[in-house]
């Protein structure tokens, strides 16, 4: 990543001034930071070739969001995961610290939501381990702190291997080998169920956000993104710092603009989020050696257990093994232990804590309750 001198903070005031104020800007706790500091704090290598001709037509870029309406691709015209009808489907914001791991912060973040969303599911207790995607994963490719990785490159192992929760690999800035990956991950996991590359398509990408709840997006950040507070980002002053990735929660057609999730911590941004207007920095079309580096997840598969869940509700026909339960935070799983006596035991049991209102764990295969424990 190339590292400048660091930006003149008053002479882009001046700047965002003369151009009415588009955007706010404020001490930051990356403004904080040094240059370097600050780069590291990317992870996303910069594209090949001349960069000031790939954000030539930004303008175009930008015309092409704003026709992909509502009328034209069945999609909102504004949509925010944190404000669905009322509901919250989000997961907290986090920091990457000093490490330049923001690919795994934007995908694993993006599968969070995925969850929650399709689920329906805003309570769903769900914080799973960048330091596994980083550190296991992207050790395994060749990727370090400093060399950052890419989104292509980590989605496969999302959905042939999984990546499993924080408390099983907790993250921390400092380059690792995996070594401290729980032993049982393989139990305690969450999988991608498919994925496909959306970039440069903006009515997918609306589609995606609308129906899964998120996408996972790379752009590319110049100085003055360090010093965002609310608004709508556009570029205005300073050189290219480097490549970054994030998670796309949402869109706005009446603002122009994408909402997005970043990984610098609450103290950055508007408690961790922003607005970036649409055509701006490449966010629809970040060039990578496997295309556009725009992905949308299809849907994510959890196997771990689900403590203290309400029964709200079973439901069964008369097939014997056509048998369901609602968890509280979790909603509908199919009982399914492996044969008709232990799912009959299961619904048995299920059945007396629904009447006690007693709270339950479900162990949860990919949409499947292969155990409980009651009390």
């Amino acid at each position: 990543m190339p590292v400048n001198d660091s930006l003149d903070l008053t002479q882009l005031r001046a700047t965002l001034e003369s151009e009415g104020a588009p955007w706010d800007m404020a001490y930051t706790t990356m403004t904080a930071l040094t240059e370097q500091e600050r780069v590291i704090r990317l992870g996303v290598p910069l594209p090949d070739g001349d960069l000031d001709a790939l954000e030539a037509d930004r303008h175009v870029r930008a015309a092409a969001v704003r026709a992909a309406t509502a009328e034209t691709v069945g999609a909102p015209t504004a949509f925010d995961v944190r404000n669905v009808g009322g509901i919250d489907y989000s997961t907290s914001v986090k920091d990457q610290r000093g490490c330049g791991s923001c690919v795994a912060f934007g995908t694993v973040a993006a599968m969070e939501h995925v969850a929650r969303y399709t689920r329906r599911a805003p309570n769903l207790a769900l914080d799973l381990s960048e330091a596994h995607a980083f550190y296991c994963y992207g050790r395994a490719d060749g990727a370090t702190c400093g060399t950052g990785w890419w989104v292509h490159r980590l989605l496969p192992s999302t959905q042939n291997s999984g990546v499993t929760f924080e408390d099983y690999y907790p993250y921390t800035d400092v380059d690792q080998n995996c070594s401290n990956l729980n032993a049982d991950w393989p139990n305690r996991l969450a999988k991608t169920t498919g994925f496909a590359n959306i970039g440069g398509n903006a009515a997918a990408m609306k589609e995606y956000i609308s129906t899964y709840g998120s996408i996972t997006s790379c752009f590319i950040v110049y100085q003055d993104f360090f010093s965002y507070r609310s608004g709508v980002y556009r570029h205005l002053s300073g050189g290219v710092a480097g490549g970054h990735c994030v998670v796309l929660i949402g869109y706005d057609d009446s603002e122009g603009c994408w909402i997005a999730k970043n990984s610098w911590g609450t103290g950055w941004g508007d408690g961790g989020f922003f607005k970036i207007a649409y055509g701006e920095a490449n966010i629809e079309s970040y060039p990578s050696p496997a295309g556009l580096e725009v992905y949308g997840i299809q849907g994510v598969a959890l196997k771990t257990w689900l403590p203290d869940q309400q029964i709200i509700g079973l439901w069964s026909s008369e097939h014997d093994a056509n048998q369901w339960a609602y968890g509280s935070t979790r909603g509908w799983l199919k009982i399914d232990g492996g044969n008709v006596t232990t799912n009959q035991a299961m619904a048995a049991e299920l059945a007396a804590s629904k009447a006690l209102a007693r709270p339950v764990g479900l162990f949860e295969d990919n949409g499947s309750i292969k155990q409980i424990y009651a009390w």
